[in-house]
């Protein structure tokens, strides 16, 4: 009798150890997926949506209706520029700022903006960096040489000999700004300034 039983004995055994070694090798697996999948996700946020609401950040967004309105209003009909201006202007889709004056926000900002580079093979055209101060401009390119898809500009330590950049009247640490559309250069830095909107006086300071 226990000749015929022990071997179901060791199958039941057999099978226990099977099912919990299966369960250990699933959550493994999960975790492991957890860890890839998670950290792809918050990368994936875009820094602008992360800090919309934050109070020690201010946050521009403007669209592309409301981006030509302040255009009209900018210029005069006396500016020999105007007309050029406008034209780019109608050919922007995206304008966004981040104005903050948080170191640690500052520094999640820049490597924000290292990633979003790298992801989306972003040309680091301009580079400034001595004791507290940093200046990156990235673009994208566009069909010409003169024309880019996208530009993407992160300036650091602005107090500490940058231009001084202040949204009501308050100063700023760090200044994050992205342009998207059909853009020219060489006119981006007049544009943004004349719009007296933030990161126009850096981008006059790295040469654009």
């Amino acid at each position: 009798m226990r000749n015929f039983i022990r071997p179901y004995i060791v199958k039941i055994i057999f099978s226990n150890n099977f099912l919990i070694k299966k369960n250990t090798v699933m959550k493994k697996c999960f975790l492991l997926m957890m860890i890839i999948i998670i950290p792809g996700v918050l990368m994936g946020q875009s820094v602008f949506e992360k800090y919309q609401n934050n109070k020690e950040v201010t946050a521009i967004s403007i669209s592309p209706k409301i981006f030509k309105l302040l255009g009209s209003m900018s210029f005069s009909s006396a500016d020999p520029e105007a007309d050029a201006l406008m034209d780019m202007i109608e050919r922007i889709t995206n304008f966004e700022a981040l104005l903050t004056g948080n170191e640690t926000i500052s520094h999640e900002i820049d490597l924000w903006v290292k990633q979003e580079a790298d992801v989306k093979n972003l040309d680091l055209i301009v580079s400034v960096q001595e004791s507290n101060i940093v200046l990156k401009v990235y673009v994208k390119e566009g069909e010409t040489d003169v024309k880019i898809k996208s530009l993407l500009m992160f300036s650091k330590g602005v107090s500490g000999g940058l231009p001084v950049a202040e949204i009501k009247a308050r100063k700023t640490e760090a200044v994050l700004l992205l342009i998207e559309g059909d853009i020219e250069l060489d006119k981006v830095a007049k544009l943004v300034s004349k719009m007296n909107l933030p990161g126009g006086d850096q981008l006059k300071f790295s040469g654009i």
